[in-house]
């Protein structure tokens, strides 16, 4: 049952969206516009780019020296490049590497100098070049704030962000950017000045569904906080439609570790075709999710069901944390609040279970209780192997534990589902 989930899962949601990380500046003037900044500079985001056009790892590597140094025009970035490139490489950096913000197109657009906004209707389409970004919607409305450190978009009528191999679709969204450019103090005459914090988030309503190569998300909201790296995920409610779904391929969230192994066994065996094993895929349903990149951790909570496959691992719980490494692997697996979980051949339920990936084993807590064949274990701990077949991995403080030998046609004492 080897099973290796990446912090992609978390970070997915993050990346879909990339283009709220970006730094808007709204200078309005007509139905189609763009930032007239036209300088470039070279962020994290733009080595990422630069790698699925097609650049190595050891190219990219290269512009590490320009990291987030602003050239004010085309010559002056090309001269401080550290390496010759060809014109059609030349081409692509300065595309990821320009600062041109946003370019906006609409049927119709009109502006309130009073509120100092802008609202573009009918077939509205904005793309940001440096980012790879398109987004498309029914109605989107601008709103800057008169000192230029608070920004605020609103799409409503079907919003669609497209970016690489990610898709985000909603209802309803409202990116809010307040003092990213620097903190401000308030201009009163008391002594004690107030500093602005500064926020940037992103609040997706209404049959959101996020896409990406690695899964999707469904979900009736999801607040992104982009400087916390932080995610909020809402169900509607309790049914399994209402609730949210996440489902992920770990087939492709394979770490590079995991790629090695094997190919190792590859070589080792002389096999040049080896069988395709089965895709694993793990699903996921909550009432409610939080994703923190910075902690390495996801927490669902609210008639939580997790099933992986093909190992047929189904657990059921109030409330279930996955922990993370940073090296992006599945650590445990922690589940609370009347837990149950099914595998072939055994079923169990505690108070608490932990899922240790790393020992391949289970730790169960609290009125545990389990059935595996004709035997039926009670106890107030009970260690398991994740792998049935070893059967009862006691640690060295041992508890008690009474065992039942069924008959051969006794019938399940409970279920999970």
């Amino acid at each position: 049952m080897h099973t290796q989930i990446s912090l992609k899962i978390i970070s997915a949601l993050l990346l879909l969206l990339g283009f709220v990380a970006t730094e808007p500046a709204w200078k309005v003037s007509r139905v189609s516009f763009a930032s007239p900044l036209n300088s470039f500079k070279v962020t994290r985001n733009t080595l990422d780019h630069l790698q699925r056009e097609g650049f190595s790892k050891a190219l990219t590597a290269k512009f590490a020296p320009m990291l987030d140094k602003v050239y004010l025009n085309r010559t002056e970035f090309l001269d401080a490049l550290p390496i010759f490139l060809v014109p059609k490489q030349r081409d692509i950096i300065l595309r990821y590497a320009t600062t041109e913000q946003i370019k906006i197109q609409a049927d119709e657009f009109s502006s309130d100098l009073n509120e100092n906004a802008a609202v573009f209707r009918g077939n509205v389409k904005g793309i940001i070049p440096r980012e790879n970004i398109e987004l498309t919607t029914a109605k989107l409305r601008l709103v800057s704030g008169l000192d230029s450190n608070f920004e605020k978009l609103i799409g409503e009528g079907g919003v669609q962000v497209k970016q690489w191999d990610r898709e985000a679709r909603s209802d309803f969204a409202i990116y809010t950017q307040v003092g990213l450019d620097k903190k401000s103090a308030d201009t009163d005459t008391s002594s004690t000045k107030k500093i602005r914090t500064p926020q940037q988030t992103l609040l997706m309503q209404g049959n959101v569904i996020l896409k990406a190569a690695q899964g999707n998300v469904r979900s009736d909201s999801v607040l992104l906080d982009l400087l916390r790296q932080h995610a909020t995920l809402e169900g509607q409610d309790t049914s399994k439609e209402g609730r949210i779904r996440v489902e992920a391929n770990l087939s492709d969230l394979e770490t590079n570790r995991g790629k090695l192994e094997s190919e190792t066994k590859t070589s080792e065996s002389g096999n040049e075709n080896p069988q395709k094993s089965e895709p694993r895929k793990v699903l996921l349903l909550a009432s409610r999710a939080v994703l923190d990149n910075k902690k390495h951790q996801a927490m669902f909570e609210g008639d939580v069901e997790m099933e992986r496959t093909p190992d047929k691992l189904y657990i059921h719980a109030g409330k279930i944390t996955l922990r993370l490494s940073q090296s992006q692997e599945l650590q445990s697996i922690q589940a609370e609040q009347e837990v149950c979980f099914e595998q072939p051949g055994r079923v169990a339920k505690a108070d608490r279970a932990s899922f240790d990936e790393i020992s391949r084993t289970i730790l169960l807590e609290g009125n545990a209780e389990v059935q595996s064949g004709k035997f039926h274990l009670q106890g107030t701990t009970i260690n398991l192997y994740l792998d049935v077949n070893k059967g009862v991995a006691q640690g060295a403080n041992k508890a008690p534990i009474q065992m039942t030998i069924l008959g051969a046609q006794s019938p399940s004492i409970f279920t999970c589902r």
